[in-house]
């Protein structure tokens, strides 16, 4: 009798599954993605392969066996889905007619046989390290020992299989879109939350200054405190955000604390007006792939204090109730409190802090490193703090004040520029002058394009509006420095008239709709539809574009003689993809 797992994975392989239905294509498929559903591991896939591919192109050409390499296309574009078949046999042309390595790059005694040789054994050797970095199985393993002839099939057919991968994931071009990683959820285990709250009231004094609990540290509160750690909904909103395949998470006890608010009027400048100044909690923006997220649950009623997110849209400002868990990026979301107008609390608002190390899947010890040193600069930060907070002597002012104006300066960078785009346009400068002109004249048009086309999950829509406005910013002072020089007046005045007049409606119809607006406040569902009446708005259709559209014709036909090719094909690129996002946006605008 045979069993269901074989009838399962038993081929159909008649002529209408293999070439009609695809049929066979798609059961190999899915068995394939069952074993690739990391996004890291699709995308270094698509590389690796892509490299033993054309090392086994190479060697074909090398030993003038095209055909072979002619019948491997056309079976792929006639048994595969046909788009995919269309991508394969391009990516096959382009191995095949454009220019072969230059072998002046390697060493001499590396003929075009080594070189293919070390192109399809790397290929190979680095799918194995993928599956190792993004800890997943191989789809060789699963049925090399049963049935060692299929090693064929997914030969012939594993640049297809990836290229699907890649289509899967939308190109990859989600990831430039900016999420929303912030989450208020209310807890399952409320019955702990109770417990604290009649703890910190019979055991915390009132004080005209934060008090802050250790709650490992007795086991009245510990207890309470760990079963709020493991809180069904909180790692329910973690998943939402960190998939299970991609993420492991698990909590840092050592940064845990209770919070419990002072008593009176707000001090002028101690440590405790940080929570009043925009700031970022940690200085670990740079660990890649790692998060360290602290989550503050409610221990009282509260209405009067409320939690605000500079690069998040003004909707997404948080009041924490009893109950509430508010979750956001210790190193990376920059926030401050302030209190809703005339509105009073009845008991002292009292928090309680959890932190959670995300980190990717197995990697177990650069969590723990993330985590040690994010608890290590707690520590640090925390006995500063507690020094600052009735400040007595000069060295306790002068580093009250010194906590306060490093929190408002490295706010104001990060709300206005950002250390992560600090580290982009330096990398970009590092690679010279082109790539630098290139990388950064054209990031704006793709956050663009991506957050219109990929609206969910929710977008972080300051996040949108500062980096759109740093790298168009960047755009204008490329192409400023190489126009300005150009311009002689009087001769020129009619041409810089009429780009004034383009970026004039630009700027006009950006001050009709709001910043909100001209960033897809209405899109992404920030604000409510509404129909905007005025000049350039009822007399041009999609002012905004239109308007840079016509400033740069204007550019390229009174300064054409002085404009050399490079400036030329800038000013090209800049209408070419203004005209393909105006396009996108008449095509899947939701109004």
């Amino acid at each position: 009798m045979v069993s269901k797992e074989a009838e399962a994975s038993k081929v159909d392989i008649s002529f209408g599954s293999v070439f009609v239905s695809k049929k066979m294509y798609k059961q190999l498929l899915d068995e394939f993605n069952a074993f690739h559903r990391h996004d890291v591991s699709a995308l270094l896939h698509f590389w690796t392969t892509g490299l033993g591919v054309w090392g086994a192109i190479m060697l074909a050409l090398t030993y003038g066996q095209i055909n072979l390499v002619y019948g491997y296309a056309a079976m792929i574009a006639l048994t595969a889905p046909l788009f995919t078949g269309f991508l394969h046999t391009a990516m096959v042309a382009a191995f095949i007619y454009t220019p072969q390595l230059n072998v002046d790059a390697v060493p001499s005694e590396l003929d075009n046989l080594y070189i293919c040789a070390i192109a399809i054994s790397v290929g190979y050797l680095a799918q194995d390290l993928v599956h190792f970095i993004c800890q997943e199985n191989t789809f060789m393993g699963s049925y090399i020992a049963k049935n060692p002839l299929k090693l064929l099939v997914h030969s012939i057919y594993l640049m297809p299989l990836v290229i699907d991968g890649v289509l899967e994931r939308s190109l990859f071009l989600p990831w430039l879109v900016t999420r929303n990683r912030n989450f208020i959820i209310p807890v399952a285990s409320r019955e702990n939350v109770d417990i604290l709250r009649k703890w910190i009231h019979e055991n915390v004094a009132y004080k005209n200054e934060t008090t802050h609990v250790w709650p490992h540290k007795q086991d009245a509160t510990s207890g309470p405190v760990k079963k709020l750690e493991d809180d069904s909904a909180v790692y329910a909103s973690f998943r939402k955000i960190f998939a299970a395949k991609h993420f492991d998470i698990k909590p840092i006890q050592g940064m845990n604390e209770i919070y419990v608010t002072a008593v009176g009027a707000k001090k002028a400048i101690t440590s405790d007006a940080v929570f009043y100044t925009p700031h970022v909690d940690g200085p670990y923006f740079w660990t890649p792939w790692a998060s360290c997220y602290r989550c503050l649950v409610g221990a009282t009623p509260n209405k009067m204090v409320q939690t605000k997110f500079n690069l998040q849209h003004d909707s997404h400002d948080q009041t924490l109730g009893m109950y509430d868990c508010l979750g956001f990026d210790y190193n990376r979301e920059l926030h401050w409190i302030s209190h809703v107008p005339g509105v009073q609390n009845e008991e002292r608002r009292s928090v309680i802090k959890l932190h959670y190390v995300v980190y990717p899947k197995g990697w177990h010890w650069y969590g723990n490193l993330v985590a040690t040193l994010n608890q290590n600069y707690n520590t640090w930060a925390r006995g500063n703090f507690l020094r600052t907070l009735n400040p007595a002597g000069i060295y306790e002012h002068g580093m009250a004040w010194w906590i306060w104006f490093t929190t408002w300066f490295n706010a104001v960078f990060v709300e206005f520029f950002g250390w992560d785009n600090l580290i982009y346009i330096g990398v970009c400068y590092a690679l010279g002058p082109l790539p630098f002109l290139i990388l950064t004249s054209f990031r704006h048009y793709a956050v663009y394009m991506a957050t219109f086309a990929f609206r969910s999950p929710p977008v972080a829509h300051g996040y949108l509006m500062r980096d759109a406005k740093l790298y168009k910013t960047i755009a204008l002072s490329h192409l400023g420095r190489r126009l300005l020089p150009l311009v002689v007046l009087p001769r020129d005045l009619p041409g810089l008239c009429l780009a004034v007049t383009g970026f004039s409606i630009t700027m006009l119809a950006t001050a009709r709709l709001g910043f909100v607006r001209t960033y897809f406040g209405s899109e992404l569902g920030f604000v409510k539809p509404k129909w905007i009446e005025g000049f350039p708005y009822g007399y041009i259709p999609h002012p905004m574009i239109v308007g840079q559209l016509l400033a740069y014709s204007s550019i390229l036909w009174w300064w054409n003689a002085d404009l050399n090719f490079e400036t030329t094909a800038l000013i090209g690129t800049h209408m070419t993809l203004y005209t393909i996002h105006m396009v996108q946006e008449m095509l899947t605008s939701s109004y």
